[in-house]
């Protein structure tokens, strides 16, 4: 349960380097976690080379409190330069695995595992994907029939980039979707994100096109999953990049941030402000460019503002650092002490149950160990200024299975927004009375919900499990 009566906040955002666990090398290496036994805690998956490991894929479990253990998964084929992805694909309750990338041999592999509900995971055989290395993935819904899609770019077995879209029938069978307009690209990032707020899944490309030269493509659904070029929007071409994305400035739509090299060879950290119908470029951003790394927005410090983890190679050398997002897109630094690291990715979730979102960055740094993961855990306070008798909120049952109730004692009416750790709306409702409740079908992990009166904003950490 959790129990309200606040006014104002001060926060502090930092991070420890966990010196204890040690991961298996990750140059070349990706990182992405999910709750693969329904334990109610975050796992880890940890692909890469290594000059000792060698070409690896390791599942760890967690213990609930951050410790992880890794545990025997035959099925599941080591790589690097791939890209990998937990989505429940069949529609069971449990997450499944997408894994792309090249084996040690090299040879371009692409893999869907299914999940038993307990963490193990078995290949599924006769999937139609591209055999693929040096690309992204990402799940989404496109057409509006309550299960994930897939889109996934790269360089095939052939060396060729492409650009492919595969429909999910609920089951997790796939089928390719032929005549679609995509760009191919390689060296990419690939993103489904509702930037024009009508319910469906917009998608955003960058990479390397088929000539070399960098691209940035945007694509609007028209809500049945199928995408049109959008032409005039502002943002800079990039590979070897990534693309961020969340409600930055707090007025319901979706922000990107954009880092890579672009078609000058220039490398770049782009910072573009949705305003509900177009976007425009955001200037004198403290953000140094970077190339061969990720960014990642999440709110560290629990006050409402989603800040920004932005790791990578700069001109200046390897950077890792968190910006404090002070509202109103008001970005400060206030952490640059994370190990920079290039050829990786990196993640933001809570791994020790604390509603405090920790990071694990992959790759190759110039600190000891140089090419195993790192896990920093965040140590932010959030302390309470003052308290406000007048007006009080319980939100209950929080962990929840899905089910929230809201009780409050306001007479005006009430605003509420849940946002999962990306910044995206997945619910907005007004209601008036004193009890609200709902039902999440969203997967477990930590959501944020933002409960406004005619006087108050109140934020809360959810966390479905």
């Amino acid at each position: 349960m959790t129990i309200f009566a606040l006014n104002g906040f001060s926060q502090s955002i930092t991070v420890e380097l966990d010196t204890n666990q040690t991961l298996q090398d990750s140059d070349a290496g990706s990182v992405a976690y999910a709750d693969i036994d329904l334990d109610g805690d975050n796992d880890l998956l940890i692909i890469g080379n290594g000059p000792t490991t060698g070409v690896t894929s390791t599942l760890y479990a967690n213990d609930g409190s951050g410790n992880f253990t890794a545990v025997s998964q035959p099925a599941i084929v080591n790589l690097y330069s791939g890209a990998a992805e937990f989505a429940d694909v069949d529609s069971d309750g449990d997450m499944d695995l997408m894994m792309t990338g090249n084996t040690s041999s090299p040879s371009a592999t692409a893999n869907l595992y299914i999940n038993d509900g307990t963490g193990n995971f078995t290949i599924s055989s006769g999937t139609p994907f591209e055999a693929s290395n040096s690309g992204d993935i990402d799940f989404g819904d496109i057409d509006g029939d309550s299960d994930l899609d897939l889109i996934m770019t790269g360089l095939d077995a052939s060396g060729n980039a492409f650009s492919k879209l595969y429909l999910n029938d609920g089951m997790g069978v796939f089928t390719l979707v032929s005549g679609t307009s995509f760009t191919p690209v390689w060296s990419s990032s690939t993103e489904f994100i509702d930037v024009d707020n009508d319910g469906d899944l917009d998608l955003l490309i960058s990479g390397a096109n088929s000539s070399g030269a960098s691209t940035t493509n945007l694509y609007e659904n028209n809500g049945t999953g199928t995408f049109s070029l959008v032409a005039g929007v502002p943002f800079d071409n990039a590979q070897f990049g990534d693309i961020a994305f969340g409600d930055t400035d707090n007025d319901g739509d979706q922000d990107i941030f954009l880092v890579g090299q672009n078609d000058s060879s220039q490398i770049i950290a782009k910072f573009y402000i949705n305003n509900g119908t177009s976007f425009s470029l955001l200037t004198n951003t403290p953000f140094p460019g970077t190339f061969a790394h990720s960014s990642s927005f999440a709110d560290f410090n629990n006050d409402g503002n989603i800040d920004l983890l932005h790791v990578g190679n700069s001109s200046n050398g390897l950077i890792g650092h968190i910006y404090e997002n002070q509202g109103s897109n008001n970005f400060i630094l206030v952490d640059s002490t994370l190990s920079g690291s290039y050829n990786g990715s990196n993640i933001v979730a809570d791994l020790n149950g604390d509603n405090k979102m920790d990071i694990v960055a992959t790759g190759t740094s110039f600190t000891s160990p140089f090419r195993a993961p790192k896990i920093y855990m965040n140590q932010s306070t959030l302390s309470v200024n003052e308290l406000n008798a007048d007006l009080d909120i319980i939100i209950f049952p929080n962990p929840s299975s899905g089910l929230i109730n809201i009780k409050i004692n306001s007479p005006s009416p009430t605003d509420i927004e849940i946002y999962d750790v990306t910044g995206r709306v997945i619910l907005s409702d007004t209601f008036f009375g004193n009890i609200w409740n709902t039902q999440l079908n969203e997967g477990s992990g930590i959501y944020l919900m933002r409960i406004r009166t005619d006087k108050k904003v109140f934020t809360s950490k959810i966390t479905l499990k």
